[in-house]
């Protein structure tokens, strides 16, 4: 379920989750970290995220009416999966993330390289013609039509004055 959170929520709560299971891991002796008050409000915020909760079970919590315990008997070793597999999906994000962005740059440049190749070819178009009208001789002409009329007119191309409106 963790995995199906959002990037912000799944920071805010790999980062508190890390902390927990990780003082667990390194205190397993210490009463203190074994429960989780539902009262706190760092607490209440990290059981908002979806996952949360089933992930304390799985590492061994029970929940009790005001808090979420870890009986003493149950060793460290369902902690430290469980920060193992919350790091490994930190881990997995990450990369991910930036896959994304390399292949977002990736596609970004092909079509800059796309972009410049035309601006390239209408430029070169551009001095063909410049050129071609220094030629002597070289007369407007109708565009698309072989040996066509010269154009010498406005009317020649339909920009007459008066469409009888």
């Amino acid at each position: 379920m963790l995995s199906e959170v959002r990037i912000g929520p799944f920071g805010e709560a790999h980062a508190l989750l890390s902390k927990v299971l990780g003082n667990i891991v390194a205190h397993p002796d210490e009463a203190k970290y074994r429960t989780l008050k539902k009262s706190n409000a760092k607490i209440g915020a990290l059981l908002a995220v979806s996952g949360v909760k089933a992930l304390l079970i799985g590492v061994g919590f029970t929940e009790e009416s005001e808090a979420f315990m870890l009986p003493a008997e149950l060793g460290p070793a369902g902690c430290a999966a469980g920060l193992a597999g919350l790091n490994a999906q930190a881990d997995e994000r990450q990369s991910a993330e930036s896959s994304a962005k390399l292949q977002a740059a990736s596609e970004l440049q092909k079509k800059q390289a796309v972009e410049a190749e035309k601006r390239k070819l209408e430029k070169l178009q551009i001095q063909d013609d410049a050129e071609a009208r220094k030629q002597p001789g070289w007369r407007a002409k109708a565009a698309g039509v072989k040996g066509g009329r010269d154009i010498v007119t406005p009317s020649d191309i339909g920009a007459c004055g008066n469409a009888g409106g």
